[in-house]
């Protein structure tokens, strides 16, 4: 509850806007933050079964077969109960992102958590901040491109995980654990052959890695969309300042460069302004 409590102002005869919604836009703006499902992680799925088998073979590993066993420096058991962890945890992070991009995180309750307000993530926004600026970037590069060129997709880039590449690299995660980690914990207690498990550990931590990854790669293409919408942003104020002769047209001549100038004059002669 708040410190200092008052009374509400009083609103009687106030011109407050009604938006008036339609149907539609109520049913769906009164969802959001509700207690329904509005939002799936369409990864979700099988994150949790590779999830499920990583602990499976976590729990077999505590068996003293490997606990037993001297590996490097601790012991077989040790060593890839690491690698297995470090993945599980990679996935964890994934689960966050993703949660992010496919708006599971714009609709929590804040308050604690991984996410703020909206579904941000730190410095990166929810779904909502996501759709804005993927949709002002593929708006504004197709209408500057070649008019003869095909129009092309700049809007998925920034979803990118959910459009396939996250799918594929659970699925390869789970690829390993079904097989090579699955291979290994059935034959190392009856041959105790260690001779492949560095090899067996690089490839864990090779997709803990890739998983980084494409992170990186989703929110890079934010980073860049972004980029691109505010310096077009920039543009569109100088737009603005050469339709104020008395303000904005002096403020131009005093801190627009050579090429800038060079192309105002250039369309202003050719009947472009």
């Amino acid at each position: 509850m708040p410190i200092f409590q008052r009374p509400l102002l009083d609103v009687t005869g106030c011109d407050i806007p009604d938006l008036s919604f339609s149907g539609l836009e109520k049913a769906v703006l009164e969802l959001m933050g509700s207690t329904a499902e509005t939002f799936v992680n369409p990864i979700e799925g099988a994150m949790g079964e590779v999830q499920g088998a990583i602990g499976g073979a976590l729990s077999q590993l505590n068996d003293s077969a490997f606990t037993g066993v001297s590996f490097g420096d601790s012991n077989v058991s040790d060593f890839l109960s690491g690698k297995l962890e470090g993945l599980n945890s990679g996935i964890d992070e994934f689960r966050v992102h993703s949660d992010r991009l496919s708006g599971v995180s714009s609709v929590l309750d804040i308050g604690g958590g991984a996410y703020g307000p909206g579904g941000i993530q730190g410095e990166y926004p929810g779904l909502a901040g996501l759709h804005s600026i993927a949709t002002q970037v593929n708006t504004l590069k197709n209408s500057l491109k070649d008019p003869l060129q095909a129009a092309k997709d700049h809007y998925s880039p920034i979803f990118n995980s959910l459009f396939g590449p996250g799918d594929d690299m659970i699925r390869s995660v789970q690829s390993l654990v079904d097989g090579d980690v699955s291979n290994f914990l059935t034959n190392f207690p009856f041959d105790q052959d260690t001779s492949g498990l560095v090899e067996l550990g690089s490839k864990v931590s090779d997709l803990q890695s890739n998983i980084t990854n494409l992170i990186n790669d989703d929110n890079l293409a934010y980073e860049a969309a972004l980029d691109f919408v505010l310096k077009k942003t920039v543009g569109f104020s100088v737009l603005s300042m050469l339709e104020q002769p008395c303000l904005g047209k002096k403020l131009f001549d005093k801190i627009a460069g050579g090429d800038l100038k060079g192309a105002v004059e250039s369309a202003g002669e050719a009947g472009g302004l």
